[in-house]
């Protein structure tokens, strides 16, 4: 293969890069299951901790920490069985640094610790399949954070060596007292298999401290501040909380003291936490023992794989704090919940620091939500917030205080990076509360993370005939204020079922089969990037029919991520041997316009074989665009063929064959804001 132009558009690879994975991703996914890998390192070895099975659950699994982490290793894993042949190969992302808490005047440390934990989620080898070792191959590293590089021996041999799961050891206890002692699921709002689940550990608490109530008084404060922070009280009814007691020998942490003062004797404590980690003041941290010893605690009481998030809660007033898959924070009364909630929205969302003081050596880049180096308005990534009026660059002033536009100065540089707003909690650490950009961004990692629903009833795409005196189908949602529901049968819109549940009576249907739709949505005020529905399908008919034969068109499982805001959803008409599922669509709603407060609709559903006209002088949708390489005319297109044609690519003989069958009709709505 010759390459005649080295240009192209990088959002067609995109595509074909997302459409190359979907279809890649589910090729035997029927045989694997997820676990839970607990990694140790220091400068020399790397060991593996733990190899566990987890359950099944309806969420998303997430590795702790992954989406805030300053570095990620992308791997290979190997899955190695007894006689040394190879089980299964998946991926896993090694998230790799951790954060250290902010204070008014110096905002830009993050850091590699000498030694550490590592917590990943990634699939493997089915239940009933015994590995004997798992082998993690480096495939490409991602550098998001001034990350301080050490020379970690054991991260250069990586790859090089199997990681026994047989005979695991587990890090051995150093306190006088035995560890966790219970577990108190402080607020319940569900099964944890559909929640986002927390999970406080204490350290420096001692068993006065703890009988005293001074601990169970500590946590709900910081439990308090989840309920009053604008973002985590949308879904704080869907999240669940523990606290773990846990007793230490003695109050307090290791280095309490201030610049230049002597260190004090070494405080027994059961997590081992310490200031001046690093030689920063403020770098409050566990060592690898006790970081291990909180995640095992996580894992006995709570659950392998359940818990999202571990907050270790130190006894202690003095500043400081740390981030990463176990965030570590002081009970200082004026920074606890800020320095808490302001980490999470690293290592839950994603968020970038909104800071303009100095960081050498942070890469540039604007990769995460609330950050942008654009000001063209359609380009901007939070456009559909910003007003028709509103100057770009967006002036530094108060009368813009409360204003979405592009202000100027954020992620360590004062100039040529953009916020969306004069203050979150990104950007100053005092304040209670994120900016709506920001905001939208916790909802939406939250509605992804979890599913809308806790149960259907009857399962989705189920048949059924209708006898006297009627039949209930629904949905128990999710535990949060503002779903809202509509139900369909046969193609009419029920206008009266507004509720997420519905009686079916035999005067309803038709001897003919019916489909029973309902489609659940979150139009909340908080989010205009995306629409968050899901749908469900049944079909129903009256029980005096001889044969079931279904009629309707479904909203089809297949999915193509274009990116974080834009699908493509495909639809067919549904055979009784084609069991229909639910999806969930996170509908795209970008429409570039001149100005943000226009709106503008354009709904097409053409055939893979149509010719598309259109009498717009704008580029060709990426929908419009891939209509175009139905080479075959049979509906399918050739991915080696569309790669050519995207990038001007000739070639005599192709050795590749891979087909994606984009069915008859695609569909691709875009409404403005």
């Amino acid at each position: 293969m010759q390459n005649r132009k080295a240009a192209y558009d990088p959002h067609y690879l995109f595509l074909f890069l997302s459409l190359s994975f979907v279809v890649c991703a589910s090729v035997g996914a029927e045989d694997l299951d997820y676990w839970q890998i607990v990694l140790t390192y220091d400068s020399e070895e790397l060991t593996l901790m733990e190899a566990s099975e987890m359950g099944p659950m309806r969420k998303k699994v997430r590795t702790p920490g992954l989406l805030g982490a300053p570095g990620v290793i992308e791997c290979r894993a190997e899955w190695i069985d007894e006689s040394g042949d190879l089980l299964a190969t998946t991926e896993a992302q090694i998230p790799v640094g951790r954060r250290v808490a902010e204070t008014s005047s110096d905002h830009s440390t993050e850091f590699m610790p000498q030694a550490g934990v590592i917590v990943i989620r990634i699939p493997g080898p089915a239940h009933g399949t015994t590995p004997r070792s798992i082998r993690l191959v480096p495939t490409q590293a991602k550098k998001f954070g001034g990350i301080v590089r050490e020379d970690h021996k054991a991260f250069r041999e990586l790859g090089s060596q199997d990681l026994l799961i047989e005979n695991l050891k587990r890090v051995g206890q150093t306190s006088k007292v035995e560890g966790p002692i219970s577990a108190t699921k402080v607020r319940d709002t569900g099964d944890d298999g559909n929640r986002f689940v927390l999970v406080f550990v204490g350290d420096g608490y001692t068993a006065g401290n703890l009988s005293s109530g001074d601990y169970d008084t500590d946590i709900s404060n910081l439990l308090n501040s989840f309920e009053t922070n604008n973002s985590w009280s949308v879904f704080f009814d869907g999240t669940n909380f523990y606290r773990v007691d846990v007793e230490s020998n003695e109050e307090g942490a290791d280095e309490e003291r201030g610049p230049g003062e002597p260190s004090p004797p070494p405080v027994d404590t059961y997590f081992n936490t310490s200031f001046w980690t690093q030689g920063l003041e403020r770098l409050l941290d566990s060592d690898t023992v006790g970081e291990m010893r909180a995640i095992m605690a996580a894992d006995d009481l709570v659950g392998v794989g359940v818990w999202d998030q571990i907050v270790m809660v130190v006894n202690s007033d003095k500043y400081g704090g740390s981030g990463g898959d176990v965030v570590v924070t002081s009970v200082n009364p004026g920074a606890a919940t800020a320095i808490m909630i302001h980490e999470l929205g690293h290592s839950f969302v994603g968020l970038a620091d909104e800071y303009t003081s100095p960081y050498p050596g942070y890469p540039p880049g604007d990769p995460e939500p609330n950050v942008d180096f654009d000001t063209f308005l359609p380009m901007i990534k939070w456009h559909v917030w910003i007003g028709r009026d509103t100057d770009l660059p967006t002036p530094d002033i108060p009368a813009n205080d409360g204003v979405v536009g592009a202000f100027e100065g954020a992620r360590y540089l004062e100039n040529g990076i953009y916020r969306p707003m004069r203050d979150c909690l990104m950007r100053t650490v005092s304040n209670p509360n994120f900016c709506k950009i920001c905001n939208e961004a916790h909802i939406l990692e939250y509605m992804r993370s979890v599913e809308l629903t806790d149960n259907v009833v009857p399962p989705a795409g189920s048949a059924h005939k209708i006898e006297p005196p009627g039949m209930n189908f629904g949905v128990v949602p999710l535990p949060i204020e503002g779903f809202e529901y509509e139900w369909s049968l046969g193609g009419q819109v029920l206008e009266e079922a507004v509720k997420p549940e519905l009686q079916v009576t035999q005067g309803d249907v038709t001897p003919d089969a019916q489909e029973l739709k309902l489609v659940v949505s979150y139009p909340s005020p908080h989010v205009r990037q995306e629409v968050i529905e899901k749908t469900f399908v049944w079909y129903v008919q009256d029980s005096g029919a001889d044969t079931f034969t279904p009629t309707p068109t479904r909203t089809h499982t297949p999915t193509f991520t274009l990116s974080p805001t834009q699908t493509f959803t495909s639809t067919e008409t549904p055979t009784m041997t084609d069991t229909p599922t639910s999806t969930m669509v996170f509908t795209d709603t970008h429409t570039p316009t001149a100005t943000a407060t226009e709106t503008s609709t354009q709904t097409s559903s053409p055939t893979l074989t149509e010719t598309l006209t259109t009498t717009e002088t704008a580029s060709p949708s990426p929908t419009e665009r891939l209509l175009e390489y139905d080479l075959n005319g049979d509906n399918t297109v050739n991915a080696v063929d569309l790669v050519m044609h995207l990038f001007n690519i000739e070639s005599e003989t192709s050795e590749v064959e891979t087909v994606f069958d984009f069915s008859l009709d695609w569909q691709h709505e875009r409404q403005g804001q």
